[in-house]
């Protein structure tokens, strides 16, 4: 492939051959020129909980695994990161569990219900669980469901005494797809207007399937992402989900 270098003025743009027509060459803008910037396609979320409001960040620190298809966005706050369609909303809700990034079509209420607000159309969330703090609840219970080799730290939390055996069913939720992928980490499709892993989450149930993914860390912790969207956009959820993995190191550990 040749690529040409071209100046006008005190601008440089780069070409490549890309028709010819009669004995004329015409040149196409490369990939890069024609495409937005990847600042242009960032955008930072604010946070609210435990100790307050968060200014979203203006600058990510998070890098992209890969070029973002048109149409999708990388989206910040200051614990996590997610890609999702271009224009949505973004929100991270923090405390002493862990933190979650929810986004969506729409804007989020600028009041205390921010804290629990529920997504009932498209939307996605990525949540980071901590298995050492008041998050270890939620973490056992996954576990109990999702990883069965796991199951002693699921009976040491019960040895607590704090919540009853009752609270930490065992086995998938019956309605669910799940796809395994090591001892650590799942695929799920939650069928519409069910309750599944999908549903553990701020997405509640209606006409459209949930999809996403939970890693369970070497430290104890989970990694989730849930995603649905609208049938228009739904080609992009694997996409979705496999660049927001790769944006979150701990779903590395």
């Amino acid at each position: 492939m040749i690529f040409l270098r071209i100046f006008f003025g005190h601008r440089r743009a780069f070409f490549q051959p890309c028709a010819a027509l009669t004995g004329i060459l015409l040149l196409c803008p490369l990939p890069s020129e024609a495409g937005s910037s990847p600042a242009s396609r960032f955008q930072g979320c604010p946070a609210n909980g435990q100790i307050g409001p968060v200014p979203a960040p203006t600058l990510s620190h998070f890098t992209l695994p890969a070029p973002l298809p048109k149409g999708l966005a990388l989206y910040a706050s200051q614990d996590l990161a997610a890609v999702a369609p271009a224009g949505w909303h973004c929100l991270e809700l923090y405390g002493s569990s862990g933190a979650f990034l929810m986004l969506k079509p729409d804007a989020f209420p600028q009041t205390d219900s921010t804290l629990e607000v529920r997504i009932s159309g498209p939307g996605i969330q990525v949540s980071s669980t901590s298995g050492t703090t008041s998050g270890r609840f939620d973490v056992a219970r996954t576990i109990a469901r999702a990883f069965p080799t796991h199951q002693p730290f699921v009976q040491s939390v019960i040895q607590e005494g704090i919540e009853p055996t009752s609270r930490f069913p065992t086995g998938p939720y019956p309605d669910d797809q799940i796809t395994r992928e090591g001892d650590r980490d799942i695929a799920f499709v939650t069928p519409a207007h069910t309750v599944g892993f999908g549903t553990e989450s701020r997405l509640t149930a209606n006409n459209t399937p949930i999809k996403g993914v939970i890693h369970l860390t070497s430290a104890q912790d989970l990694m989730t992402i849930h995603v649905r969207l609208a049938s228009n956009q739904s080609h992009l959820t694997q996409t979705i989900i496999d660049q927001t993995r790769k944006l979150n190191a701990d779903f590395a550990r």
